[in-house]
């Protein structure tokens, strides 16, 4: 009987201590790190050097496990289930977080319900450009042409509901003139019509862009970031350039982890993360992939997601944007 009381206490007394044993332990095997795209995009390079980086600062393997599908959904759907101890987390991006929840009628995840906001990682912003051989030479003569013909201008995008989509849309009805939007299914192939003329213009990140404005392909007019980058120098920003209060397009990326996960392992997560982060070698690595390093607290980037999804509901709202099945 005394046997059996003192093995009682011992569970009761340990059970309250056992998420922050885990905690204090954490990381104790290897980590996975879902990437929602395929090998080779802004996501998955900004994934990989962060994976290593972490691998150094966290004393573990971080294993990159690219599940690509439905704008990330299938990443998203995966690490949802999976337990919440830390040990499967999710690169998640500004289309996949932000974007898919109000352009689509239904979707099956609510990210701030569903998942526990880690740590901002990354941004990237696009570049407004048009052909090497469009008459237009800057914004304001873009959007002068576009007004002297209603409809005839076109704007490429990576297809509907992409942050370029979007972009597009806000330009449009923001400086109130009519450009038609053409899908295609991804950015290369928006590209190659650009570069040929076959479209008029298009917002591309600047890792796609510049390597063609560098090859007299296409132009570049504006940057869609806050304020002028070391990204393109000499560049005005489209909200100075085009008139429009606030314009920014630039896509995101930031790690998530389940529901549920203990505090300390993510704030464990989330100083590791900010440490790699901030320093000058991470800014020049991503400066080579057209990104900025981002930091920030758990609760910075839940705010972040929340303000990114109000905003880009209310770009659906003035554009008159359709939601899609």
């Amino acid at each position: 009987m005394n046997s059996l009381i003192r093995r009682l206490a011992f569970l009761l007394l340990a059970a309250p201590l056992g998420p922050c044993a885990m905690a204090a332990e954490y990381p104790t095997k290897p980590i996975t790190l879902v990437i929602g795209f395929t090998a080779g995009g802004p996501t998955d390079a900004v994934g990989r050097y962060l994976a290593r980086q972490l691998e150094a600062e966290l004393g573990q393997t971080v294993v990159v496990e690219n599940r690509a599908g439905a704008n990330g959904v299938v990443a998203v759907q995966a690490v949802k289930r999976a337990p919440n101890d830390g040990y499967t987390l999710m690169l998640g991006s500004s289309g996949t977080l932000s974007i898919e929840p109000v352009y689509k009628k239904r979707v099956d995840y609510q990210v701030l319900k569903d998942f526990q906001p880690v740590g901002l990682v990354a941004s990237y912003p696009y570049l407004l450009v048009v052909p090497s051989g469009s008459p237009y030479r800057s914004v304001p003569d873009l959007i002068a042409g576009a007004r002297a013909k209603p409809g005839a201008l076109t704007f490429a995008s990576a297809g509907s509901g992409a942050v370029n989509h979007l972009a597009g849309e806000w330009f449009k009805s923001a400086t109130k003139v009519d450009i038609t939007h053409v899908p295609y299914k991804g950015d290369s192939a928006a590209i190659a019509d650009l570069v040929a003329g076959r479209v008029d213009m298009a917002f591309l990140s600047a890792i796609a862009a510049l390597p063609q404005v560098q090859a007299g392909k296409m132009r570049a007019l504006a940057i869609a970031a806050a304020e002028p980058s070391s990204l393109a120098p000499g560049l005005p920003t489209v909200a100075e350039a085009a008139h429009i209060p606030g314009f920014t397009a630039e896509p995101w990326n930031g790690v998530l982890a389940p529901a549920g996960t203990p505090a300390a392992v993510t704030q464990r997560l989330n100083t590791a993360i900010n440490k790699v982060m901030s320093t000058p070698q991470a800014r020049d690595t991503l400066l080579t992939l057209g990104q900025y390093p981002m930091t920030g607290s758990p609760e910075d980037f839940a705010r972040h997601i929340g303000t990114q999804t109000e905003r880009w509901a209310d770009v659906m709202k003035t554009s008159k944007i359709e939601k899609a099945d």
